[in-house]
């Protein structure tokens, strides 16, 4: 009975030591920007979502002007007629030159606020962030729209898992380099897509990956589902649509001197679409053949690149620290430029959906 009692009084103590807020009373910060200034200053944009009965999310963007990130805020609040509470930001953007800078500072105050959840997604825009935010996102509202438009290209399409969790792993690992997802405002419908992924290395952007070489990263790099691919067949001068429904990727040390890693991809999907009369069990053979060497080659190109610039956004050296005690992570990058990767792809095509 005593301990039942010694419970309550501390769920009771607790209780009154949490600070409310009244939802009519605050402004809901949904989704913030940061850009670089021509002064080297940093500018943040917030969104803010205003509600009205029976009509649409209404938003609108504040902006000032710091040295320091974490003075953004108390800035913002000025122009602020509530106060500004971000329990419920969705999504943050830095801004192109900003993400070439370095935002290892402005992530850091972002994991140290007890008000923002890990699964926080983080992008980089194209040119201004605060251009990406005042885009057109008709009902939906700016964090919204940018949220679904992300999860919708992970679980469906190309674009791998990434969030605020996933990047702080990442980018205090050393032997894995972080990502993030490119949003671009569409100048013709005034809307904003997917442009592609951000690479960084330590602390900053240092290279792209184009949408079209997206489904070939994720392969690497996440559990690939639903995504599509349309394949040239040489042979019989015709092309398939490929969707794929499940890929896994397995990494093996063959010899720290020379340093070299054989690379599984397994990949298998099936044909939604095809511009040929009727798919044969030669066709299939051929799909898989074809997709195989395109795998490899496109899975070359990419290790290509990430050798040039240095980095690893695979994570090939956790997998290679996981595997030898000899490996020495700390002289991972420098040792970057010299991994040698045997890609060994295997495709299979599982069944032809519907068009049969």
């Amino acid at each position: 009975m005593k301990r039942y009692i010694s419970i309550t009084m501390i769920l009771l103590f607790l209780t009154g030591c949490v600070e409310k807020e009244i939802l009519d009373d605050v402004n809901l910060v949904t989704s913030i920007g940061f850009d670089l200034t021509e002064k080297e200053m940093i500018r943040g944009s917030a969104v803010i979502n205003t509600y009205i009965k029976d009509q649409p999310v209404n938003d609108y963007v504040i902006t000032d002007d710091s040295t320091l990130s974490r003075d953004i805020l108390d800035k913002l609040q000025k122009q602020s007629p509530d106060p500004l509470v971000l329990g419920k930001i969705e999504i943050v953007l830095f801004g192109e030159d900003m993400a070439k800078k370095g935002i290892s500072d402005l992530v850091d105050t972002l994991q140290r606020d007890a008000s923002i959840g890990e699964r926080l997604l983080l992008a980089v825009s194209k040119g201004d962030a605060k251009s990406v935010l005042e885009s057109d996102f008709a009902n939906q509202g700016a964090s919204s729209f940018m949220s679904n438009l992300i999860l919708h290209n992970k679980l469906n399409r190309d674009l791998p898992r990434t969030n605020l969790h996933l990047f702080l792993y990442q980018f205090y690992s050393k032997g894995h380099d972080p990502f993030l997802p490119i949003i671009k405002k569409n100048e013709q419908t005034g809307g904003v897509e997917i442009d592609g992924l951000a690479l960084f290395d330590e602390k900053k952007v240092v290279g792209t990956i184009s949408n079209e070489k997206l489904l070939f990263f994720k392969a690497l790099a996440d559990q690939y589902t639903k995504g599509v691919y349309t394949l040239d067949l040489p042979e019989s001068d015709e092309s398939a649509g490929i969707k794929s429904i499940a890929s896994s990727r397995k990494v093996k040390l063959l010899s720290l001197e020379p340093l070299k890693v054989e690379v599984k991809v397994k990949l298998e999907g099936y044909i939604h679409e095809y511009t040929g009369k009727r798919i044969t069990p030669e066709v299939t053979k051929e799909v898989e053949k074809v997709f195989e060497e395109k795998l490899k080659t496109e899975i070359n190109s990419l290790f290509a690149y990430f050798k040039e610039l240095r980095i690893d956004p695979i994570g090939i050296g956790d997998q290679i620290r996981s595997q030898s005690r000899e490996f020495k992570i700390n002289e991972w990058r420098d040792k970057i430029p010299e991994l040698l990767v045997e890609v060994k792809p295997e495709v299979i095509i599982s069944e032809s959906g519907v068009i049969e």
